[in-house]
Order: structure tokens, then C-alpha cells, then sequence
């Protein structure tokens, strides 16, 4: 969980330790493995069986099945903390009524964390210019995609869950950087400069914490304290090392003295 611009490290940061996570696309457990180590405790959904046998072994429990048929409420007698949808809701035929079956068990204070590929990055804009729309294995034409979002509609997407937006990041990558070939010396100078302005040109996936509108989650939100760590470690990409290792110690120093601020507020208003 080292690489920042990941989307599981992206969930991991926003998931607080000794939470009750579902994960819905649990795969073979391997982010529920993980999670074990932050005192969390993970069920699961999948659809694979192999897979979810694997996951089994770190999960309290794991349903084996289509999400898009799957009563959550029925399934699970309890309520989570976290919903994780990683790399799943372009998967299935209808993404807004799966999330929104899910979000019948998230807690009041809970939280879902997405995950959505950006149909409109720059490499996927080019391979169009040239005439083609080749799906791939794994990626942004991943052969199994069944929905794809831009910039705009994704948001719409998540408003149409009824969710607010309470922090988000991007995975990130360069037009010739992706599963897609891309030679950027085939392609016009004026082209390639057009095709690499916005703000959403190398955004290759969406990251979101969002809640229910309304919810606790909302008005008190969780502090977060790795996304915010992790955020200033992408603010230092590309900084030499030896400015990366001072600006982490301002950062650290900072966090101290606010713990003793805050420790100090505290005890007087205990005493």
C-alpha cells in the first residue's frame, strides 16, 4: 500500500481501524487480509467461486452471487461502517439501483468508498481519433465493462444515489502511460496539447468517499487521518528527497502539537 496513486491504497486511508467494512466485489480476499491487520472486520460479496473461497479464509462471512440479484438487507442483519465498491460498479448492467440496494446497510455515520474508471482520459480520446475502440483485458475497455463515466456523468451518478461527496482523489496516469498504446510522436503537436488540457486529461479512475445526504456521516464526518497523510504525499511527488523527508517532518511536528493542543482542551474540559 506504499503507491499513493492506487485505488486500494485510496480505500484503505479512508476506512478507520476497527470497522465493520462490506466489501462488495470482495475478489479473493486480499483487501480484506489486509484490513484484518487494521482490526477490521470484513464480509463480502462475489460473484466467482473460486475466488470467493479464497476470500472466505479473511472474511466473517462471503456471499457468493450477482450483486444485481442480491437483497442486501435480506443477506446481512447488520449494519456497516464502510461499503467498499472497488473496481466493481462498471461491471454490472445497472450500477445505480445495485448502490443504492446497498446503502440500505450502511450505519448512519458509515460511508461508501468508490472507485469508477474516466472513460474520457486522453488516451482513450486518441485511440478514438485514430477510428478505434479496441477493448482490452484489464483497464479503461476492460472487455467486462459494462458502464463507463466521464467527469460529468459520474457526478451526476453519485447525486443520483442521493450522495454527497466527502473527499476524493484520482488515480492518475499520462496519456502514453496506460494499457492503451499511445505514441504520442504519431500524433500532431496541436493534437497532442489539445488532448492533454483539463483538469481530467491523465485522471484514469475516480476515487470517492461520499455518504447518504442527510446522514450523520454528512454532518459530522469521520477524520480521516491516513487520507490526510496520504494527500500531502501526493502533493510531494516529484520533490527531492531530502525536501519529501522535511516537508513529512513539518507535517509530523504539526500533527504532534495539535495532539497536545487538543489533549490540553480536553483536560480542561474534563476538569
Amino acid at each position: 500500500m506504499r503507491n499513493v496513486n492506487d485505488s486500494h491504497a485510496f480505500a484503505v486511508a479512508a476506512i478507520p481501524a476497527r470497522s465493520s467494512v462490506l466489501d462488495v466485489g470482495a475478489a479473493d480476499g486480499s483487501m480484506a487480509r489486509f484490513l484484518r491487520q487494521l482490526g477490521c472486520r470484513v464480509w463480502g460479496v462475489e460473484f466467482e467461486p473460486s475466488a470467493a473461497a479464497l476470500a472466505r479464509q479473511w472474511c466473517e462471512a462471503v456471499i457468493e452471487g450477482d450483486v444485481e440479484q442480491l437483497d442486501f438487507e435480506s443477506a446481512f442483519d447488520r449494519a456497516f461502517d464502510v461499503i467498499l465498491f472497488l473496481d466493481v460498479l462498471e461491471h454490472v448492467k445497472d450500477p445505480l439501483a445495485v448502490l443504492r440496494n446497498a446503502l440500505k446497510v450502511l450505519d448512519d455515520r458509515g460511508h461508501v468508498v468508490i472507485s469508477l474508471p474516466n472513460i474520457a482520459h486522453a488516451a482513450m480520446r486518441a485511440q478514438m481519433l485514430s477510428g478505434r475502440f479496441a477493448y482490452t483485458e484489464v483497464g479503461l475497455l476492460d472487455s467486462t465493462h459494462l458502464r463507463f463515466f466521464d467527469p460529468v456523468s459520474v457526478r451526476q451518478f453519485l447525486r443520483d444515489a442521493g450522495l454527497v461527496v466527502l473527499d476524493e482523489s484520482r488515480v492518475s496516469f499520462p496519456i502514453d502511460g496506460t494499457e492503451i498504446p499511445i505514441d504520442t510522436s504519431d500524433l500532431d503537436p496541436v493534437v497532442l496539447e489539445h488532448l492533454q488540457a483539463g483538469e481530467e486529461a491523465d485522471t484514469y479512475q475516480f476515487l470517492f468517499v461520499a455518504a447518504p445526504a442527510g446522514s450523520r456521516a454528512v454532518s459530522e464526518p469521520t477524520l480521516l487521518p491516513a487520507r490526510i497523510l496520504q494527500k500531502e504525499l501526493r502533493s510531494l511527488r516529484g520533490v527531492d528527497q531530502h525536501a519529501t523527508a522535511q516537508a513529512l517532518h513539518r507535517l509530523l511536528a504539526s500533527n504532534h502539537a495539535r495532539r497536545q493542543a487538543l489533549t490540553e482542551v480536553l483536560g480542561s474540559l474534563q476538569g
